[in-house]
């Protein structure tokens, strides 16, 4: 436990990194991949937890709420 080897993609993580910009990838190691590539090492167990709550909460697969998200203002995909 703690011991990050990657950054675990599931479907939120891969609707929010491409949605953020951060990747444009369908396939979840890509989408790994990128995210390594922008995110410390030591951030890499954070990040998931993050952005899963973030898409369960705010960025919903169908229905984002842009305007209630802290994020709008850098999301390429926001809308108003």
């Amino acid at each position: 436990f703690g011991v990050a080897n990657g950054i675990t993609v599931d479907t939120h993580v891969k609707r929010l990194a491409n949605r953020l910009g951060l990747s444009s990838s369908d396939d979840p190691a890509k989408v790994e991949q990128d995210l390594m590539a922008v995110v410390s090492h030591d951030e890499w167990i954070n990040i998931s937890h993050l952005l899963i709550f973030h898409g369960r909460r705010v960025c919903h697969a169908r229905k984002p709420n842009c305007s209630g998200c802290p994020l709008r203002h850098l999301c390429p995909s926001a809308t108003q």
